[in-house]
């Protein structure tokens, strides 16, 4: 695999972060968003917390905008109409209930490889469309500013939010920019044609299957022009879904991208692509073999088994630092060139 992890893998646990309250506890800290400012590289972690559990009751945290405030709802175990199909959440009636409500968070680090998390979110629920949950980030510099595109968890469905920043200290947020059912939203660098552009991932239906789309906009806020651009592969490794991961980086041979796949089986993997300088809809060339695979105990073993998932690359030179998560539960990276994923795209 021409991705090679850190010897100092996982970069952040659950154990390395301080709650928001006494009363709750950090189940995971996942799929970083990533960026280098000035001499650190920032870490935008979704961390995921969990009220205690009680022996008769099921609890979960959902955030009541109306009273701005983050309350816990309980459910009786022996409840007929609550199932729980994996460690994710439970259902009930036909709707998801998380087992635990992320927010997002800052880690610092003046040599990519030590990281230490703020004690206070970067990003929490505010909003109706928040209220289970922040989850996610991607972050591109542009105009000046570094954009924040995150999902929106709620009982109104998944979406996705943006927000804004100049020192990562102060954020502003800007709403959502897509309806339910979406999310995987990456920000291209820079303009393309004059446009900005982004991918997204629509969720799978009784008609479609999970792609990934490209959609251009005058002013980052309304999104148009939307064009299917990859799509899942029957009887690969991509056979289930894709996804987008980090922003795109540009290239002499195309804009790189390291987006995830799913298997039939629920496994996810990486895989690396190129697509059109000046159509960036267009793929050019499509690696046939993933560039990483869960293969590590941290990787296979988790809240979720068998996932690396990566939103979050700085680029040094020729280098990348690919950050992702692991098993739905911890912070780790892998190194690689650009050299090396042009040609794994090309495999």
């Amino acid at each position: 695999m021409p991705l090679r992890r850190f010897e100092n893998n996982p970069l952040l646990t659950p154990e390395d972060v301080k709650p928001t309250r006494d009363d709750l506890t950090v189940l995971c800290t996942m799929n970083p968003a990533a960026v280098r400012v000035g001499d650190q590289v920032l870490l935008l972690v979704r961390v995921g917390e969990a009220a205690r559990q009680e022996a008769e009751h099921v609890c979960y945290l959902y955030f009541d905008a109306e009273a701005s405030e983050l309350r816990t709802g309980r459910l009786r175990r022996d409840d007929p109409d609550l199932t729980r199909p994996d460690g994710r959440g439970w259902f009930h009636r036909g709707k998801m209930l998380l087992t635990s409500l992320s927010h997002l968070r800052i880690a610092r680090s003046g040599d990519g490889k030590h990281f230490t998390c703020d004690d206070k979110p970067a990003i929490f629920p505010t909003t109706p469309y928040e209220a289970f949950g922040c989850e996610d980030a991607r972050i591109t510099p542009l105009d000046g500013r570094y954009w924040i595109t995150y999902t929106a968890v709620s009982d109104r469905g998944v979406a996705v939010a943006l927000a804004s920043t100049s020192d990562f200290v102060t954020f502003a947020r800007h709403g959502l920019i897509f309806p339910p059912y979406n999310k995987d939203v990456c920000i291209f660098p820079r303009k393309v044609r004059g446009q900005y552009v982004c991918r997204h991932r629509p969720y799978k239906s009784e008609f479609n299957d999970a792609c990934i789309w490209t959609a251009y906009s005058p002013d980052l806020l309304a999104w148009g022009t939307h064009e299917i651009t990859m799509s899942p592969e029957p009887g690969t490794w991509s056979s289930d879904r894709v996804g987008a991961g980090a922003p795109p980086i540009r290239t002499s041979e195309g804009w790189l991208e390291i987006y995830h796949a799913v298997d039939a089986d629920g496994r996810y993997a990486l895989g690396a692509s190129l697509s059109d300088l000046e159509h960036p809809e267009r793929i050019s060339t499509r690696g046939s073999v993933p560039v990483f695979l869960p293969e590590t105990p941290y990787e296979c073993d988790g809240v979720y088994d068998d996932v690396v998932f990566s939103n979050g690359i700085v680029t040094d030179g020729e280098t990348l630092t690919v950050f992702y998560g692991a098993a739905d539960r911890i912070c780790a990276a892998a190194v690689t060139t650009i050299d090396e994923m042009i040609d794994a795209a090309k495999a």
